[in-house]
C-alpha cells in the first residue's frame, strides 16, 4: 500500500518499536454482505435502515442532536479479533457524524443483540454504548465529523469503552457529500487503523489493561447522529489479518 508523504516511518528510540501504519494485508474472507436485504443487520435507536436498489444500505438520522438518540446498525454476526473491515460509503448530508464500533459486546461476554434481556435497556443515546452502567466494551472511531449545523469539527477520534476514553485522533479524510469512499478499518489486539481510499488516515496502539481488558471480539456497527445525517453503505466485507508483533512489544523491562 502506498503511504502519503506525510507519514514518518522513522523511529529515533528503538528500531523494534512500532511506527504507523502497521502492515496488515487482507487474508481469507470470513464475512460479507451485498445488502440484497437487511436480514444480517440489527437496527436500534432513532432513524431507519433502508435497502438501496442494486444492493446497499441507507442509514438516516433526522431531528436528533449529538449525544441524543442515533441511528444504530449492528452486523449480527460476532467478529473475532484480527480483522480488516472494508466497505464503500457515500455521505448524503452533513448535519452530523458517523461512528464505527468494533469489538462491541457486554463486558461479561453478553451478545448486544440476543442477550438484551441481560443488559440495561438502550434507546440509542450515546451513553448507552460507553457508560459503565450499561456494561458494554468496544472501540469506536468517528469520521465525517460535522456538527448539528453542518460545520466540520476538524478532527477524527478513536475512543475506548467503557468510558469514552480518547485513545487517539487525526485528520478526517471523509468530508465530501456524494463522493464514494472506500473505508478500511483494521483491528489487531490494541492496534486499530483507519484507511480512506487506500490512504492511511490515523491509528492507535493501546496496551492499557488497568480497569478493563483490551476489547477483543464482538459486533461491528455504525452510528449516525445529528440533526440531518444520511449515508449509504455498499460492498461490506471482513477479512482475517495476521497478528503483528508490534502491538504486543513492550521494552519497559529491558
Amino acid at each position: 500500500m502506498n503511504l502519503p508523504s506525510s507519514v514518518d516511518r522513522s523511529n529515533t528510540c528503538d528500531s523494534r518499536l512500532p511506527t504507523m501504519p502497521l502492515d496488515y494485508p487482507d487474508r481469507n474472507l470470513i464475512n460479507q454482505d451485498s445488502f440484497s436485504d437487511l436480514e444480517r443487520w440489527h437496527h436500534e435507536g432513532a432513524g431507519q435502515l433502508e435497502t438501496i436498489e442494486g444492493g446497499g444500505m441507507r442509514m438516516g438520522c433526522l431531528g436528533s442532536r449529538q449525544g441524543g438518540p442515533g441511528c444504530m446498525a449492528f452486523f449480527r454476526s460476532d467478529l473475532p479479533d484480527g480483522i480488516a473491515v472494508t466497505y464503500d460509503l457515500v455521505v448524503n448530508s452533513h448535519g452530523g457524524l458517523i461512528i464505527n464500533y468494533l469489538a462491541l459486546r457486554g463486558v461479561n461476554g453478553e451478545d448486544v443483540i440476543s442477550d438484551r434481556d441481560r443488559l440495561r435497556p438502550r434507546t440509542g443515546v450515546m451513553k448507552n454504548y460507553y457508560a459503565a452502567k450499561w456494561g458494554l466494551q468496544s472501540y469506536h472511531v468517528s469520521f465525517s465529523r460535522f456538527d448539528d449545523e453542518g460545520h466540520h469539527t476538524a478532527t477524527s477520534n478513536w475512543r475506548r469503552n467503557p468510558g469514552c476514553i480518547l485513545a487517539g485522533h487525526g485528520t478526517d479524510l471523509v468530508r465530501e457529500i456524494g463522493r464514494r469512499y472506500t473505508i478500511r478499518v483494521t483491528k489487531d489486539f490494541g492496534s486499530l487503523q483507519l484507511y480512506v481510499d487506500g490512504a492511511f488516515a490515523h491509528g492507535i496502539i493501546d496496551r492499557s489493561e488497568g480497569r478493563h481488558p483490551i476489547p477483543d471480539w464482538g459486533k461491528f456497527g455504525f452510528r449516525l447522529i445529528g440533526s440531518n445525517v444520511s449515508a449509504d453503505v455498499f460492498n461490506f466485507r471482513v477479512h482475517r489479518i495476521d497478528p503483528h508483533p508490534a502491538p504486543r512489544l513492550n521494552l519497559e523491562d529491558e
